[in-house]
């Protein structure tokens, strides 16, 4: 990891042309492919992957938290608009005892695909059959697991139409987005759509419309922790500086979903806190997403809530309310 960035200016400016691109991507009805060789594409894998890769590490620790596990039905992981394969590589490492039969890796770019497919090769503890297709060969069914990550500032209204077809046909849905609004409010809207034939796994505490999806100035994000190594490492420390990012601010929208009648489905009823808590003297507020498919504001003191304010003091992802409230 210490090498990488460090190596030539020449790459530190085809990164920040890069991510030039994705800033801008919003104001654009997609983007053109733009690896132009494998070069880029382990530069990226290094850098900006990683923190993508901290991103999921914090959803499937939440599904581990919530006891949930892959469908026993499933029986390939497709990685849609893989890049350098970030997402499947981190549910490999840490479903190393629990493959499927094959991994698919998806991306309109054929050197992203053969990148992301050897590199999975290489991880992979044990023999499964590790592939890549073109989206637009690419067909998922009910045994399939679609994991779909940081692609909705980058689609075209067709590319995205296809992908969600896609999706209602998989038996599950793991998808990852950048914590902004608008990314979080598309989440909902697919969300929402999905809701006839699949159930919500997470991030959501109740099976009913999203109550943020049309709401002014609150969007459902969340903040992961970067690993402990990274605020002592030159490495990220040079990063940092180099592309003004802070590395303690890691912002996600998520959605995690599964076909009905597949497996028991039991949301566990509690408040669950959105984005960070804002603390005074004595107290907090914090806007929650409930069982009852309300999201509102609550104001906690702090003196009942010893132990919850604690752990609130860092970024905690997976963040609910299990006691008493204090007032509505």
């Amino acid at each position: 990891m210490s090498q990488g960035l460090s190596k030539t200016r020449a790459e530190v400016k085809d990164l920040q042309r890069l991510r030039q691109l994705f800033l801008e991507a919003p104001a654009h009805d997609g983007l053109a492919d733009y690896w132009a060789d494998e070069t880029l594409l382990s530069l990226y894998d290094t850098t900006f992957a990683r923190r993508i890769g901290w991103k999921w590490d914090a959803v499937l620790s939440e599904l581990a938290a919530r006891c949930w596990k892959i469908p026993s039905n499933i029986r390939r992981w497709v990685d849609w608009g893989c890049g350098s394969g970030i997402a499947g590589e981190v549910l490999i490492s840490r479903r190393h005892d629990e493959l499927p039969e094959a991994v698919v890796f998806s991306d309109r770019s054929l050197k992203a695909r053969l990148f992301a497919s050897k590199k999975a090769s290489e991880i992979s503890p044990q023999a499964i059959k590790i592939t890549h297709e073109s989206p637009e060969l690419l067909q998922c069914g009910e045994a399939d697991l679609l994991l779909v990550s940081h692609v909705l500032n980058e689609l075209k209204t067709e590319q995205l139409n296809s992908l969600l077809e896609q999706a209602k046909n998989a038996g599950c849905l793991l998808w990852v987005e950048p914590g902004t609004p608008h990314c979080s409010k598309k989440l909902s809207e697919i969300r929402d759509e999905l809701l006839n034939t699949f159930d919500a796994v997470a991030p959501c505490p109740h099976q009913l419309a999203c109550p943020l999806r049309g709401a002014e100035g609150d969007w459902c994000h969340f903040f992961a922790a970067p690993p402990p190594h990274v605020f002592q490492d030159a490495f990220w420390a040079n990063f940092s500086k180099e592309f003004n990012i802070d590395l303690r601010s890691l912002p996600v929208s998520f959605l995690v979903m599964q076909k009905k009648g597949l497996q028991p489905c039991n949301p566990s009823g509690n408040d669950r806190i959105i984005a960070r808590p804002r603390f005074y003297k004595g107290f907090a507020k914090m806007l929650v997403c409930g069982a009852g498919g309300k999201a509102q504001l609550l104001q906690l003191q702090q003196r009942n809530h010893k132990a919850e304010f604690k752990m609130w003091e860092k970024d905690c992802f997976f963040a609910e309310i299990t006691s008493a409230r204090d007032s509505d």
